[in-house]
């Protein structure tokens, strides 16, 4: 029984609690209460670890190899002197009819 425990915990890379490993194993065919698997991962040094929230970091210098060089000056003196791409991808109807519509464009005239 602690290495059907133990193999559960670890095939969910540590992530599972009492309830999730009772659940399991139930399914697995060894029928379990989540009371009995806390005692089981208490006897076994088992503790449900979930990861934490991602930490972003802002960059403290630009970049050496992909300088900026439009630096948001977005009025081009002149055609085919700066080109822009658009990197959103929306699905019309999904987020409220067809997008924000107060979200900053960016359009170059030719």
């Amino acid at each position: 029984m602690c290495s059907e425990i133990r193999r559960a915990w670890n095939q969910s890379r540590g992530s599972a609690g009492a309830r999730t490993l009772a659940e399991m194993l139930t399914q697995n065919g060894v029928p379990m209460s989540r009371y009995r698997a806390g005692r089981l991962m208490k006897y076994l040094n088992l503790s449900s670890c979930q990861p934490g929230k991602h930490q972003y970091k802002n960059a403290r210098q630009e970049h050496t190899s992909l300088p900026n060089l439009l630096e948001r000056q977005f009025a081009v003196p002149e055609p085919d002197r700066v080109w822009c791409g658009d990197i959103t991808y929306r699905v019309p109807g999904v987020q409220g009819g067809h997008g924000c519509l107060n979200e900053p464009r960016v359009c170059l005239e030719y």
